[in-house]
């Protein structure tokens, strides 16, 4: 029977999950792997960036884009799942976001060989830890700036396609690009009005077009995956 806690059913139903209390042994796996290719350089550049911010920034999966990042999805920043319960940007964390990913992905053929999650902010903004320091996302995502310009740069082909998920990715990604978007960016497809897969959001109604949010994510994800299918 499935914990009442376990919030990814698709991938504990899968014996996929990441949690540290519902399936450690899939956590130590993802770490014992963190540093091999191809997201190896990108993990070690996940221990810089902490020694750097002093923050506790989770780690790229290592199952992720493995054949190429030719889709990047980018939310605002990560959540408690990922910087406490797994310590991965992952869709196969224990929560609804990554659920709805998860699922979405399924629906539309976006494969999780091709695309790489990530977050504008690489680190927890509203982490209790920091409490009182006045953080905002805007704030932070002003800080993560330069943070973001050497992910991008150390991608090792750049994706063909860029999904901001959620008006706070969005602005996020406005504040941390307001210079402009990387020149090896220039080709590719950018959806700057994707919803939020969050778990209210996903099941609400857009309210300038009247769909629901879980049927316009869908046609982002379909699109993605052709033009990465294509690239």
């Amino acid at each position: 029977m499935r914990p009442n806690y376990v919030k990814n059913k698709l991938a504990y139903e899968r014996g996929q999950l990441l949690s540290k209390d519902f399936a450690p042994h899939n956590v130590e796996d993802k770490l014992a792997r963190r540093y091999d290719d191809p997201r190896g350089v990108l993990n070690l550049w996940v221990d810089e960036t902490r020694e750097k911010t002093g923050e506790s920034i989770p780690y790229f999966d290592p199952d992720a884009g493995v054949e190429g990042v030719r889709v990047l999805m980018l939310l605002q920043d990560p959540s408690n799942a990922a910087d406490g319960e797994s310590g991965f940007i992952s869709r196969y964390n224990n929560d609804p976001t990554a659920h709805n990913v998860y699922k979405t992905c399924e629906k539309t053929g976006l494969r999780y060989e091709t695309y790489l999650p990530w977050n504008v902010v690489p680190w927890w903004v509203k982490n209790p830890a920091m409490a009182g320091q006045g953080r905002t996302l805007k704030n932070q995502a002003a800080r993560a700036r330069p943070y973001l310009i050497e992910f991008l740069d150390l991608l090792p082909e750049p994706p063909a396609v860029i999904i901001l998920s959620g008006n706070e990715a969005q602005s996020a990604w406005r504040s941390a690009t307001k210079t402009g978007v990387p020149a090896k960016l220039g080709n590719a497809k950018i959806f700057d009005d994707c919803p939020h897969p969050a778990g209210q959001a996903y099941n609400n109604l857009d309210l300038k077009t009247g769909i629901k949010n879980s049927v316009r994510l869908e046609r982002v994800f379909r699109e993605a995956a052709r033009i990465a299918g294509n690239a």
